[in-house]
């Protein structure tokens, strides 16, 4: 398991873990687990909602985009498939994540794992059909080609979402032992 989300699991995890290093801001620290040597980071996922966001132990090295979307795809783990592809959508803010993404989730879905696509899609932020590429310096048809290649991915998201079942098709923070927002 390399992204802990559970939040028992991460609280059941903080009380062995030995912090070696926190930023200044707080939102970031690394520990160290002194039984196994691994080190791990906690950070917020949804740092923007009220409150500051879900608490998430990584293991270090972070994985990088193209481990976060194979996490996604072959997690035991739903609470890791939902962080990964949280993480995803929050950390690449010009969705070049979200082609992959939802070629994975549709995959998942012909494999009828429809929990695990759906989970991809809604904490992805696939349905999204906002263009996130930068427009500065582009054509009006350049700009209109990156807004429907989004609005396509997002076709295809709804099309997932439509073969889930109901407690699936929103971000609903109680798959990490939350209480809902």
């Amino acid at each position: 398991m390399r992204i802990v989300a559970s939040q028992d699991r991460v609280a059941q995890m903080l009380t062995r873990l030995r912090s070696v290093d926190a930023s200044p801001d707080g939102w970031t620290t690394h520990y160290l687990d002194p039984l196994t040597g691994a080190r791990w980071m906690r950070t917020f996922l949804g740092s923007d909602y009220h409150g500051g966001g879900m608490p998430i132990l990584i293991a270090e090295p972070t994985p990088s985009a193209s481990e976060l979307l194979e996490l996604a795809a072959r997690s035991a783990d739903l609470t890791e498939v939902a962080a990964s592809s949280w993480l995803l959508a929050e950390t690449d803010r010009v969705g070049a994540y979200k082609a992959p993404l939802i070629a994975l989730a549709e995959a998942a879905a012909a494999r009828n794992e429809r929990s695990r696509a759906a989970l991809m899609v809604v904490w992805g932020a696939l349905a999204d059909e906002g263009n996130l590429q930068l427009a500065l310096g582009k054509s009006p048809a350049e700009v209109t080609a990156d807004h429907e290649h989004f609005r396509a991915i997002a076709a295809r998201a709804r099309t997932i979402l439509d073969g889930a079942s109901p407690g699936v098709q929103r971000r609903d923070s109680r798959l990490f032992g939350l209480a809902p927002r």
